[in-house]
């Protein structure tokens, strides 16, 4: 019989570079650049992701040019299921997607959505947001 002990520490570290792995790496790119590309794409763990034409039309209408694309949905454990949205555009293009009433006074610029909610927002704009995942294991 082999006992290995392992300080939860070490564990904690090894899971939370796992994730960090998983999760892409990427250079955000403004609506405006995009619009003028030919080919609008941007980098994704050093491969080239095509941005769709229809969802960067799409956003004109309802964005800045200044609105940075790949819009980040971020999935933190600590948030119980909830999908954090950051920045003052993406949390309007994301209130616009799902119909949410919002403050044009307030500086709020996060927002949390759940599942079925992001089910709307990846299948409106699949290929301009982008998942990554968050490992909250301590206090």
């Amino acid at each position: 019989m082999i006992i290995i002990v392992v300080d939860m520490k070490d564990v904690e570290k090894i899971i939370k570079g796992i994730i960090k792995d998983m999760n892409p790496r990427f250079k955000k790119k403004t609506l405006g650049e995009l619009l003028e590309e030919e080919k609008p794409h941007v980098i994704i763990n050093g491969k080239r992701h095509r941005i769709k034409r229809r969802e960067l039309e799409f956003l004109k209408e309802i964005a800045s040019k200044n609105l940075r694309i790949p819009i980040v949905l971020e999935v933190d454990s600590s948030l119980g299921g909830a999908i954090k949205v950051s920045g003052k555009e993406e949390v309007k293009v994301i209130s616009k997607i799902l119909g949410r009433e919002i403050d044009i006074f307030s500086e709020k610029d996060v927002m949390y959505i759940y599942k079925p909610e992001l089910k709307i927002v990846r299948k409106e704009l699949p290929t301009t947001t982008q998942l990554i995942f968050k490992l909250s294991l301590s206090d």
